[in-house]
């Protein structure tokens, strides 16, 4: 019985480490192509995408034909491209591996803490809040920023291409309301925290 205890304590430890390096691993794997993404646009050998609405070649067979077609997306790899418009680019893509470390980061320190049994910990709180700020504000600006900098470029680029190219971007607000859940969730967290605290010591 007596060496039983420290043998299962040594491989908890050992699954907590390896678990942790995994996440580490995940998050650094999800933010890798955001990151080369922002050396190749800051060293002019990355490729972006732009909205066009460019008009599909249409031909007639003797089977399925088009009645109407038109692109809806365009990737190119500009050259020439403003400061300003490749700076926007580079902090987007950067706003979007940080987003992703931030989260991945904080979802790891979630998930280490319910292995430890300390499901309403302070740090539960405080991860579930990063996380929700940093999908909430990490997206905006990452959209926003990067979606700047894809209307500046379709922009410059529209008079050597013909006018293809649509100034604008989408935005999608999936990774918005989900970091407006988690925060909600932070607030469930936070509560049940003080509900803990108060109930110490009554049974």
């Amino acid at each position: 019985m007596s060496n039983t205890q420290p043998i299962s304590r040594r491989m908890e430890r050992g699954i907590l480490i390896l678990f942790a390096a995994a996440g580490l691993v995940l998050g650094l794997a999800l933010a890798l192509p955001g990151i080369r993404q922002a050396i190749g646009l800051a060293t002019g050998e990355s490729g972006i995408s732009l909205l066009t609405d460019a008009a599909v070649p249409l031909g007639i067979g003797g089977g399925a034909s088009l009645t109407a077609a038109t692109f809806d997306t365009a990737w190119v790899v500009p050259t020439g491209l403003s400061a300003s418009a490749r700076s926007l680019l580079v902090l987007g893509a950067l706003s979007g591996a940080l987003t992703t470390l931030l989260t991945v980061g904080a979802v790891v320190l979630f998930l280490l803490l319910l292995m430890w049994r300390r499901p309403f910990h302070r740090a539960v709180i405080v991860a579930t809040q990063v996380a929700g700020c940093a999908l909430l504000l990490g997206s905006m600006l990452s959209s926003g920023l990067g979606g700047l900098g894809r209307m500046m470029a379709a922009d410059e680029l529209n008079p050597v291409a013909g006018d293809v190219f649509v100034v604008g971007f989408r935005f999608d607000p999936a990774w918005t309301l989900a970091g407006l859940a988690v925060l909600a969730l932070s607030v469930v967290f936070s509560y049940g925290t003080r509900l803990q605290r108060d109930t110490e010591g009554l049974v």
